[in-house]
């Protein structure tokens, strides 16, 4: 385990032998509130897919206490398994760090602030026998006017320079050869819409109606927005020639 980072519930690398049919990979911020509403509405989505499945979640180093109530659900709930960081990294890392604890045969990334809705796995989920990479495409009124065009346009060029579906998203399930590939990757600098561009494995979009959010604000100002999404464009382009070596 890297310096900064530390497990706090059970390993998922030294659980049960039998990996999981299914991961889910949360990264977590400011978004203690809704916790455990989300983590039963991941439940019943498990249960109606009837698959067995585990829930990793990495503390972002949250200022609110995500991390010692995601400890909490931990203890009374053996498939949850959670990870600290002792500072703030970003959402990228916080995935990457669940991505490399999952033990899967799918996983999917998912927000925590409920904006993206568990319930739209069950449609990810239903194309995996075809696809390698099942990406969502967020609709609807979720955030304001230009937010949205800002998203479309980025969306829009996301496509074209890194050779992603249209829509693409971190709202993706992904399969273990695609997470390996990843997980294996020496390339801490690219974003991870990159590198999952980078494994060129077959990817597909699926429309789905996102939610506004409820509690709070985007951690993201607008000028932070655009200069990661310009930064996110640049390190598509790159991953374009990276697909040998992933």
């Amino acid at each position: 385990m890297s310096a900064g980072m530390r497990s706090t519930a059970t390993d998922p690398s030294h659980a049960d032998a039998t990996p999981p049919e299914l991961s889910w990979v949360l990264p977590l911020y400011r978004t203690a509130a809704q916790l455990e509403e989300l983590l039963a509405r991941i439940g019943a989505v498990s249960r109606r897919l009837a698959v067995r499945s585990e829930i990793v979640l990495v503390d972002d180093a949250c200022p609110e206490g995500c991390g010692a109530q995601a400890e909490r659900i931990a203890m009374r709930d053996p498939d949850v398994h959670v990870v600290r960081h002792a500072c703030n990294q970003g959402q990228d890392a916080a995935l990457r760090t669940g991505l490399r604890r999952s033990r899967g045969r799918w996983c999917v990334l998912l927000d925590a602030d409920l904006q993206d809705p568990p319930e739209a796995v069950e449609r990810l989920w239903s194309l995996r026998e075809d696809w390698d990479i099942v990406f969502a495409q967020r609709t609807g009124r979720y955030s304001s006017r230009g937010r949205r065009l800002g998203s479309r346009l980025y969306r829009a060029a996301a496509a074209l320079v890194g050779g992603l579906p249209h829509g693409a998203c971190l709202y993706v399930l992904l399969s273990r050869d695609v997470v390996q590939r990843i997980n294996l990757a020496q390339r801490p600098r690219l974003s991870l819409l990159a590198l999952i561009a980078a494994t060129r494995g077959r990817s597909v979009c699926v429309a789905i109606q996102r939610d506004r959010r409820r509690i709070g604000v985007s951690a993201y100002r607008s000028r932070d927005r655009w200069a990661k999404a310009v930064g996110s464009l640049w390190q598509l382009f790159a991953a374009r020639r990276l697909h040998r070596v992933l």
